[in-house]
């Protein structure tokens, strides 16, 4: 797989935005067949948590940890594995009443030889498929959610 950059112009605020796109226990709320499994203590660097996408043993794990957190303008999360490595870098800007968010990821399917070689069909899937969840997020936070 590679890197991707998606950008939404979101009609509410710099934070309320943020919130919205930062709270990664409701992340399952926008991908399908997902759920979230997170660190109870406070979101900051180093913060973890695993998302588990699909159904029963046939579900994908993909472990995370927080490298950057920088309220309400940016955070950064790396994959941890064991399947999937890389990073998702999102940044918050406000325009006028409304705030610019440009979510860049790299998703890559370990080991790199096959991750390379399924990366021409998972990448405009991928593309799609966080599209749409970039979108929901937009909606909830213009609903201020």
């Amino acid at each position: 797989m590679g890197t991707f950059e998606l950008a939404r112009c979101v009609p509410a605020p710099q934070q309320d935005t943020f919130d919205v796109f930062s709270n990664f226990a409701k992340h399952g709320d926008f991908i399908p067949l997902t759920r979230m499994d997170c660190d109870p203590r406070p979101i900051g660097v180093d913060w973890r948590f695993t998302a588990r996408s699909g159904v029963g043993p046939l579900s994908l794990v993909d472990r995370m940890e927080v490298s950057v957190w920088n309220p309400p303008h940016e955070f950064r999360i790396d994959k941890l594995g064991p399947l999937l490595d890389g990073w998702a870098h999102v940044h918050f800007t406000p325009e006028g009443r409304h705030t610019r968010v440009v979510w860049r990821e790299h998703i890559m399917v370990r080991p790199p030889l096959i991750g390379t070689a399924v990366s021409q069909l998972s990448d405009p899937v991928n593309r799609a498929m966080f599209g749409r969840v970039l979108d929901g997020m937009a909606r909830r936070a213009a609903r201020g959610a």
